[in-house]
């Protein structure tokens, strides 16, 4: 009785470090894609979450130019560590405004809407910044 026990706890054991190792991967592959998608000289870039407690979750990251114009676009959704982002070409060259869903039903279209939000909220920043840049010339 106590060796079935052992035998039930080595396997958890295993299981939840096998999890831990599946996900430090799935990790390391969303710090690359960041990165990749980071290195356009210029433009805005958002990152859009819809995680849920149970179910499929999705992640976007969006990248724009300087003009809100989309330049890139990869989503991950899935359930497990095993999701991996995959290129959304059929936004590139629509306008955020464009990319924007009306009403969304699903994780993808609520990391889409909240990544195009990330990118209004830096184009606003930007332009208080070049507002403030004005306002010292002037003054």
């Amino acid at each position: 009785m106590l060796a079935q026990w052992g035998v039930f706890i080595a396997i958890f054991v295993g299981l939840w470090f096998l999890q831990i190792g599946l996900t430090v991967v799935q990790s390391n592959h969303f710090k690359q894609q960041f990165h990749e998608m980071r290195q356009q000289v210029s433009g805005f870039l958002g990152v859009g979450v819809s995680k849920k407690r149970f179910g499929t979750g999705a992640v976007v990251i969006l990248v724009t130019d300087e003009h809100g114009q989309v330049t890139r676009c990869r989503q991950m959704a899935g359930v497990s560590v095993f999701a991996r982002f995959r290129e959304v070409s059929g936004l590139t060259g629509k306008s955020i405004e464009e990319c924007r869903v009306a009403a969304p039903k699903g994780p993808k279209q609520i990391a889409l809407n909240m990544a195009i939000d990330k990118i209004k909220q830096e184009q606003a920043k930007q332009q208080e910044v070049e507002v403030e840049v004005a306002a010292e010339r002037i003054g």
